[in-house]
This record gives structure tokens, sequence and C-alpha cells, in this order.
């Protein structure tokens, strides 16, 4: 909970420091744990088989990193620019790489075993369906917070991030630097916030009640604490609207849309399934209203996004050339700010740091089959959650991990959110902490008391 609630702060853990004392962090939470079932003599929880091919092809992308950082090694298949330096340098005996970066290749490398870590660990508790009700309202109560910092310096002009200058004053960035970042973070908060909503209605319509006495209990919840969530749905839609992520935007009200039509899909024809295009209808409505108040700004944005002078849109054949140049074994995991450089045109007047599309970047640095590897893992999760959604009662965990999967998948396409760790840690959570349960999930049958006192 530290980790997915507290990473977001330090401009969402970018940065190599943030990571290593995450990986110390996490760590230590596995030892704990496999040290509480060994001492209490249980085994450790199963974890379902299609999640484990997932964390085997991540680690086997991982474990290329790795290899593309061991010096010597297949020196006919190492990048010219190693041969290069050595004749420069007048060093013959200086050893090359397959990355063109081999220190940045290991960080993110072992990076990626962190994150697997911080996946075991939202396996293991999120199976238990207490645990996973408690993270989720917890992350969705530091997203509210986290929206709320954010739409207060926008609108009270503050020039400050934190203690620091703000890098972008005119959107909402929260403790993120960049807006499309934060963009990402808060619609996965928009979707764990709204999967709660629909998880209560649910519920709700299957008690055995009359419409009178359902439509008392649902007053009563919202004016008790039922607010604080519609709340923050207000809070989370304004600030990512204002954050003007013109991909931002739209990869949530995709991934919201799929989650409310599947959750409409599994309901019962009549009240139910009207309340559902009703919530549709109403999520449509409420966009269009936080267009009104953007002043514009962000339909403005996503006009850009079609204009030629978007130079992402300038930097994408450039990427793609110098995929073609080494597709099978790539420059480098995190090596395309190196990379890049001898692809730079006076078409691109600045450095490009990132390719501004995780999928054309993941391609470029570790070559065709192992990103294969790496999308195949994100397409295993999105079968678990949709055999999830089909066969278990509580469903809304399993679809909330299907829209979030769609909702990275789309933002990632002209983005790069998923190389920051808060957004990583984010997606994990809410991907993953309503898969470990096996099985059919089925109601608890109801205690009833036996007559002869037995």
């Amino acid at each position: 909970m530290a980790i997915f609630t507290l990473s977001p702060l330090p401009f969402g853990s970018v940065g190599e420091l943030w990571p290593q004392l995450h990986g110390i962090l996490i760590g230590i939470a596995l030892i704990i744990h496999v040290f509480d079932c060994w001492r209490s003599n249980q085994p450790l929880p199963a974890v379902p088989g299609i999640l484990m091919v997932a964390a085997a092809l991540v680690g086997m992308v991982a474990l290329w990193g790795y290899v593309q950082a061991i010096p010597g090694l297949f020196p006919a298949l190492q990048h010219p620019f190693w041969a290069q330096t050595a004749t420069l340098l007048q060093q013959p005996d200086m050893p090359g790489y397959l990355s063109l970066a081999p220190q940045q290749s290991v960080q993110v490398a072992t990076r990626y075993l962190v994150y697997l870590g911080f996946a075991l660990l939202v396996v293991w508790h999120g199976r238990r369906q207490r645990n996973a009700e408690l993270l989720l309202v917890i992350f969705v109560a530091a997203q509210a917070v986290y929206a709320l910092y954010g739409l207060t310096l926008y609108f009270t002009g503050s020039d400050t991030l934190l203690w620091f200058a703000r890098p972008s004053p005119g959107a909402v960035t929260s403790t993120f630097v960049n807006r499309n970042n934060y963009a990402t973070f808060a619609g996965l908060g928009i979707l764990a916030a709204l999967m709660l909503v629909l998880r209560y209605l649910r519920r709700t319509f299957e008690e055995e009640r009359s419409a009178r006495t359902r439509l008392r209990e649902l007053i009563e919840t919202m004016t008790s604490y039922g607010w604080l969530l519609a709340l923050t749905l207000l809070l989370l839609f304004a600030a990512i609207l204002l954050t003007q992520s013109r991909m931002g935007l739209l990869a949530v009200m995709a991934a919201s849309s799929v989650l409310l039509v599947s959750w409409m899909a599994r309901l019962p024809p009549g009240a139910p399934r009207r309340l559902g295009g009703l919530l549709l209808v109403l999520l449509v409505a409420l966009v269009a209203v936080n267009f009104v108040l953007s002043g514009g700004a962000t339909a403005d944005r996503l006009l850009h996004l079609l204009q030629e002078e978007d130079l992402r849109f300038a930097a994408y054949p450039l990427v793609l050339e110098a995929i073609s140049e080494r597709p099978w074994i790539g420059y480098g995991l995190g090596a395309f700010e190196t990379a890049f450089r001898a692809f730079r045109d006076e078409s691109i007047p600045f450095l490009f740091s990132r390719a501004h599309s995780d999928y054309l970047e993941l391609v470029m640095d570790l070559g065709w089959p192992m990103a294969i590897l790496m999308l195949s893992s994100f397409a295993l999760l999105l079968i678990a959650a949709w055999r999830a959604s089909r066969v278990r009662t509580e469903y809304e965990f399993a679809l909330l991990s299907l829209a979030a999967t769609i909702q990275i998948a789309l933002h990632s396409a002209l983005d790069f959110s998923m190389q920051l760790a808060a957004v990583v840690y984010a997606y994990l959570l809410v991907a993953l902490v309503g898969l470990g349960r096996p099985g059919r999930a089925r109601p608890r049958p109801r205690h009833r008391p036996d007559p002869a006192g037995v």
C-alpha cells in the first residue's frame, strides 16, 4: 500500500533512485510473506497458470536485457559503434556489447523484476476478497488526494510543483512532470472508482427487495458515505480533462465504455440494464460538461493530434528506419535515447529521450522476438480477465482488469506512460487485484440456526 500510494509523490518515481528503493521494500515484503507462510506451516498461495506464463514471458525479456549488457558477447552481432569507439580511443581490447547502453539495460531489466515482485504480492494478497476491496478503496482515496492537489495548483495559478518550478503550468499534472503520465494514472483511478460503483449497484439489484426499498437504501448510501466515491469520480474526470492529454482522455473513455458495456451485458434484462445505459449516457454527459469547463483547450489539442507538426509523427519514420537496421536483437533495453541520436535529422530540432510510442520503443530496444513476448504477456492478462469475468460471481474485478489493460494498450500507442514506475504499480494493482482467486467464486451459504440447538 505504501508503494502504490506514495510512488506518485516524487514526480511519479522518475529516475533511478526510487525504483531501487521500491525493489528493496518489495524484496523485504516477499521475504516476510514467505517466512510467515513457513512459520504457520502453510503452502504459498497458488498463482493461476496463465498469470505464471505471463510472468515468465516478462522474466525472459528481463533476462534478454541482462544478456544485452554482457561484455564481449557475440562480437559479430555487436553494433559497429563499439568497434569505432575502440578505434578512436586506441583500445583494441575494449569489449563491446549488444546494447548501446549496457548500464541502462541492466537497470531497466532489474526494474522489470521489481515489477514482477510487486505483481506477485498483489496476486497473493488479492486472493481474499476483503483484501482486494481494501486495496482498491485505498487506491481510489489516494487518487482523490492527488487529483485535488493537481486541481488546486491549476485553479490557484501556482507555478510550483511541490517546491520546484512546474514544467507545464497550464495543465493539471498533480505530482507528475508530464501531463500524459498523470492522465494515465488518473484514468486507472477512474476505472477503479467506477468499478466500485458498478459492484455496489449490481449487489443492490441482486437482493430480493422492492424497488422502493432499493431506492431508499441508495439514497441513504449517497447521503452517508457514497458521496465520497461520486465526488472522487468528478474530481478525476475534471483532472484528466484539464491535463489536456489527448490520448489520455480517449483511452480512458474507451476503457470506461468497455467496462460499462461489459457490465451491462452480464445484467438481467429490465431495470438493471436500463440503469447501465443511463450510466453510459451520464459518462458521456460528464465529459461534455468538462469539455465546456476546460475552455476548449482539450478540443484544440485533439485537433492538433492530426496535424503534421506534431513532432512524434516526424520521429516515427526514423524509429522505423532504426528498427529495420537491427530488427532481431535491438539496440539494448532502455537504450533508445542513445541509439536514436544516430537517426535524428533536421526534422527533429531537439533530443528525443522517448519514442512517444511504447510499442515502437520496445521493438527498437529489444528486437521483434522479445518485443512480441512482452506484448504477449499483456495479451494473456486480457485473456485471463475475460475468462474470469465469464465464470465468477464477483466479475467486476475481472472487468476492471480488462478495461485497465485496454486503457494502457491504447495510450501506449502514442505515449510512454508505462515507463514510469508509479503508473506501472497502479496498472498492476487494478489489473491483478482480482485475478488471483482460483476457480469460480460462489456466494457463501447463509448460516441457519438448527432448531434442535445443535
